[in-house]
């Protein structure tokens, strides 16, 4: 959309409705109008449809359930996105039922309004394309999971090889682990396979790959992972571009459920290109001043890159047990909030030595737990209650 979106505030309460159009107007979102309930919100859209409805939704909700469902009506070209103290499930489902196409809890920040108000559009804008058949056929895609950390030596090769492994055990779907490390690239050692082929020899013929060509350069791991290594010299990775890197990740998508791409303690084209592709970045950062303070800039250098924050989940893994922080105080630090945690322990040192994931090795150590519990969130699947024994064993590793 080349001009600004326009948004038309739907609230009963009048000094509402002016304040939240004070604060979308300070967010240089264009307001085009104020109505109340009813007759006065479908007479503006009728009169001059904007391109978003911001609807106040509060019990009792029947006037404003019925109020969306008329603006649906009225200006069917327009988004409705409801603004709501109610975060019920019952609730949420009344407005997407009635026609809403996004539901924001109270208080609204600036930047969720921004975001789902483009997010929005851009849904209705490929809704119209495919309906105009100007989209082709969307291709089957997996779920694209980015780990990056602003430091090395905090662990990410090995949440990368156990989550990689969990999701195959959890999920009994098709994962394939692919090192993106330009410098080192551990993942073959930490799963103890020989290197036969690895991403760079793609780039000699990345125009000849298809999701099935693709597949003979994978190495098949006995817990289920395919892995796609690293090349064994750093050299080689000059022979691939961030073009490239996009084709291979995006057919690789084609052909598994998950990709988990391991990532180094630097940032540069290759790497900026795996954070674009990802749909889910896994931002991690150990107990250490210097690695937060890392952490902070690579925020900002994702804030800069337009990366959506609800893709980036920070995870503060515990990678040695002299901790010179709170997790409360990073928290605070970095303005972020700490979606997982990893414990520290012991097995995992013993683990990638043997080249054995730890979530094999030790299925009921605490950090396998961590990964395991973090794997069933990625994949929205339910985690089975403990018996005594699990608990127990848990316990003791």
């Amino acid at each position: 959309m080349a001009r600004d979106p326009e948004i038309v505030v739907v609230d009963p309460d009048i000094d509402a409705r002016s304040d939240t159009a004070h604060m979308l107007e300070a967010a240089d979102l264009s307001v085009v109008g104020e109505a109340d309930y009813g007759i006065d919100a479908v007479t503006m859209a009728k009169e001059r449809p904007p391109d978003v409805f911001l609807v106040s939704m509060e019990e009792p909700v029947a006037r404003a359930i019925q109020t969306i469902e008329m603006l649906v009506s009225a200006a069917p070209q327009a988004a409705t996105i409801v603004v709501s103290s109610l975060a019920d499930a019952g609730s949420v489902r009344s407005a997407m039922v009635a026609g809403a196409r996004d539901y924001l809890i109270k208080p609204l920040k600036p930047e969720d309004v921004t975001r789902a108000v483009y997010g929005v559009l851009e849904q209705e804008e490929r809704r119209r394309q495919q309906a105009d058949g100007e989209l082709g056929e969307t291709a089957a895609r997996g779920t694209i999971i980015t780990i990056f950390g602003a430091k090395g030596g905090i662990g990410k090769t090995t949440v990368a090889t156990n989550l990689a492994t969990s999701l195959v055990r959890i999920t009994n779907s098709n994962v394939c682990l692919v090192d993106m490390d330009t410098r080192f690239g551990d993942v073959a050692i930490m799963m103890d396979v020989a290197v036969e082929h690895s991403i760079a020899d793609l780039g000699h013929r990345i125009d000849e790959l298809d999701r099935e060509s693709i597949k003979e350069a994978l190495t098949e791991h006995h817990t289920g992972v395919s892995i796609l290594p690293a090349p064994l010299h750093p050299t080689e990775w000059r022979n691939l571009t961030p073009q490239h890197i996009e084709r291979i990740v995006n057919l690789l998508a084609q052909g598994h459920d998950y990709i988990i791409i391991d990532t180094p303690g630097t940032f540069n084209e290759i790497i900026a290109a795996t954070l674009e592709l990802g749909d889910i970045i896994l931002l991690m950062t150990s107990m250490d001043i210097a690695s937060i303070k890392d952490t902070a800039l690579a925020l900002e250098m994702l804030r800069a890159a337009e990366i959506s924050e609800d893709k980036v989940k920070l995870i503060i893994n515990h990678s040695t047990s002299a901790n010179t922080l709170r997790e409360e105080d990073v928290e605070r630090v970095l303005e972020y909030d700490v979606t997982w945690r990893i414990p520290h322990d012991y097995n995992v040192a013993n683990s990638n030595q043997l080249g054995i994931p730890i979530v094999i090795a030790k299925p009921y150590a605490r950090v396998s737990r961590a990964v395991t519990e973090m794997a069933h969130a990625l994949s929205g699947t339910p985690q089975e209650r403990k018996g005594f024994l699990e608990r127990f064993l848990g316990r003791a590793s």
